[in-house]
């Protein structure tokens, strides 16, 4: 069973069936010893190959992700270098324009891919502080507005009475909230509703996230939170770059959350992050906001 063990490249665990509860005597001992030992180095060389093949995807979405507004990036600055004799101001205004666009999705992606490094580092913890989750949605909310209203989205919120505070990093608990508005907001069209929601369960608080967006397939749903998953690749919304999901996953996780998705294809999204409260501070005075 060992020489087996050792021809599959630790990979496929021969288990000598020994008893671990009941051993006869050092060689059942030495057995259960060896069963758990290849258990856990199986899938310890599982994990490491999922985690070579996720960084070898990483890597290769990576390039692409780069490679395409820099091209286009550089394309429109050659373009512009190379006619601007020929040129008439609006033509030079549209080219510049574009590179603009070009090169604030760039720094988007570049600064990304920073935020969720620094949140994968082992050493990276959320610096901690008592936080009333109750006034930061109602902060968030503000400053999606403007934006709401030039799309024609309502946006409303449901605070409930007396939500706890929570210990946690105000900015990365605010990132991640940006992330599922903003996500909402891109995929609601005009006259649509988004809809917060704060409420307290069983020693956590819900924060739920719901549009009545274009909704996602189902097929879709267990790889949103993966890193440079697209939404409808294909359709006509190609700015994200596929991590604002993974690094408000990631954030969650941080917090010792968890975050939930439901959604149907036309009929909207919804998103629920559980985060856990202190009852150490006094609770959040109600704040409803219309």
């Amino acid at each position: 069973a060992m020489d087996s063990f050792q021809e599959s490249d630790f990979s496929k665990s021969a288990a000598l069936g020994f008893a671990a509860g009941h051993p006869r005597d050092e060689i059942d001992r030495l057995g259960a010893t060896f069963d758990r030992m290849a258990g856990l180095i199986s899938t310890q060389v599982q994990h490491l190959k999922r985690s070579d093949t996720l960084r070898r995807e990483l890597v290769a979405n990576v390039s692409h992700d780069l490679r395409t507004p820099l091209a286009s990036l550089q394309g429109y600055l050659e373009t512009l270098l190379i006619k601007q004799e020929v040129l008439s101001e609006d033509e030079k205004r549209n080219y510049l324009t574009t590179a603009v666009k070009h090169s604030k999705h760039l720094g988007k992606l570049i600064g990304d891919l920073f935020e969720l490094a620094k949140l994968d580092a082992r050493d990276t913890l959320p610096h901690r502080e008592s936080l009333s989750l109750a006034e930061l949605v109602q902060d968030v909310i503000l400053k999606f507005q403007l934006q709401a209203q030039q799309k024609n989205v309502a946006i409303s919120a449901d605070i409930g009475q007396d939500i706890p505070f929570i210990q946690a990093d105000i900015g990365l608990v605010e990132r991640a909230l940006d992330n599922l508005i903003d996500n909402a907001l891109r995929h609601t069209p005009a006259g649509g509703t988004i809809q917060i929601e704060l409420t307290p369960v069983s020693g956590r608080i819900r924060v739920r996230i719901g549009d009545s967006g274009s909704g996602i397939p189902p097929d879709e749903l267990p790889h949103i939170f993966d890193r440079f998953y697209r939404r409808h690749r294909n359709a006509r919304d190609n700015d994200g770059a596929g991590l604002g999901l993974a690094i408000t996953k990631r954030i969650v996780d941080l917090h010792g959350g968890s975050i939930e998705v439901r959604s149907q294809p036309q009929a909207g999204t919804v998103f629920s992050i559980y985060l856990p409260y202190t009852t150490s501070a006094d609770p959040a005075p109600p704040l409803a906001l219309q």
